[in-house]
């Protein structure tokens, strides 16, 4: 077994730049927590970076490192990271939240016809509820009308006409029939 230390170098190299990617993929996920700040988010990206960096560190084994990773690559793939983040995150962090933003600002361009045809679709939802209820209603009156013949007829059993003008009698009776009760009484009383 041979060492060759010229394929090492390029290992050493690949792994660093492959840290360099790692902190710039978690500073413009970073740029995306900073811009919503909830935990969904954080967490969403946080699952996504994890699941970047080990498919990425796999696929850097099996090509790169041989089927192998080995302590230097993981090792230099820190050091990328870190010099990442002392070196290019201060510049490139403000641009991330600039991107970031105005994709957000696009987005909500983009959504705002598709609000308003969930609005209309509401709207019109309401509408033919609003319409079925009534026919629902209306075929509900038609049909009480229907099964029960007998409330357009009077007290004998005749059909047709209003009870109206002899409810009103009745109610004169009573009253006047209260009102004599009620001066009986006072007279008693005296």
């Amino acid at each position: 077994m041979e060492n060759y230390v010229q394929a090492q170098l390029v290992s050493f190299a690949q792994a660093a730049l492959l840290g360099l990617l790692g902190g710039c993929l978690y500073d413009l996920l970073r740029a995306v927590r900073l811009y919503r700040r909830s935990r969904t988010v954080t967490h969403i990206t946080d699952a996504l970076y994890t699941a970047v960096m080990l498919l990425m560190l796999w696929m850097f084994a099996l090509r790169l490192g041989g089927g192998e990773l080995r302590l230097y690559m993981l090792a230099a793939a820190a050091l990328g990271f870190a010099l990442y983040f002392l070196l290019l995150s201060p510049l490139l962090l403000p641009l991330w939240k600039f991107w970031v933003r105005a994709a957000a600002e696009f987005g909500a361009v983009l959504w705002k016809p598709a609000a308003w045809s969930m609005e209309l679709v509401k709207k019109v939802e309401i509408s033919i509820k609003k319409l079925f209820y009534f026919w629902r209603k209306y075929a509900t009156i038609k049909k009480y009308k229907w099964d029960c013949p007998y409330l357009g007829e009077n007290d004998n059993g005749k059909g047709g006409g209003s009870n109206h003008e002899e409810q009103k009698k009745r109610k004169k009776a009573r009253r006047r029939n209260d009102a004599g009760g009620a001066a009986a009484d006072r007279r008693g009383h005296i």
